[in-house]
């Protein structure tokens, strides 16, 4: 029998090739062999927000950081599955946390930059995800946040996008939260 790592690894395999049936099985499995593995319901969160199951996300998303409240890249998932529910006061709860306390540098800027956003401080967000580039260790994040850039630095009026859908980047931050 395969111990709850190596069903992660399996899960996020089987993500990454479209499987996600097969990945929530996997992760399922993992959770019945360690149900407090903060990482498995991290991915199980990515995995239902990658088929739309956005409320269930949200509540494992949480979950997730009851386990393991340092899991940075989680409360900045977090955050944008708040956004995209519309639980704006959760969402700045998430990115304020995030602030106050991560010691990654790129997402205090790029949770400072939705800060920004929903205040409705577009220029500011663009200086603030600007600067998160810089630095940001995580290809798949930056890729995102450039795009999130990109949308911004287009619009002829600098308006904020439409905050209540944000682009959810779950299940791209894989490298962040795998076990050895």
């Amino acid at each position: 029998m395969l111990d709850a790592s190596e069903y992660l690894h399996l899960a996020i395999n089987a993500s990454q090739n479209g499987d996600h049936h097969a990945a929530l099985n996997y992760l399922n499995t993992a959770l019945e062999l360690e149900p407090k593995n903060a990482a498995v319901h991290y991915f199980r969160a990515a995995e239902h927000a990658e088929i739309g199951l956005l409320e269930r996300a949200h509540a494992e998303m949480i979950d997730a950081l009851e386990l393991n409240p340092e899991m940075d890249i989680a409360r900045f998932q977090l955050g944008l599955l708040s956004l995209q529910l519309s639980k704006m006061d959760e969402s700045r709860g998430a990115f304020e946390s995030l602030l106050r306390t991560s010691r990654d540098m790129s997402l205090r800027e790029f949770s400072s930059a939705y800060l920004e956003l929903l205040n409705e401080n577009t220029q500011d967000a663009i200086a603030r995800l600007t600067q998160g580039l810089i630095d940001c260790p995580n290809p798949a994040l930056k890729a995102d946040m450039e795009r999130v850039l990109a949308s911004l630095s287009a619009s002829p009026s600098l308006k904020s996008p439409n905050m209540a859908e944000p682009a959810v980047f779950l299940g791209a931050y894989r490298d962040t939260l795998e076990t050895p």
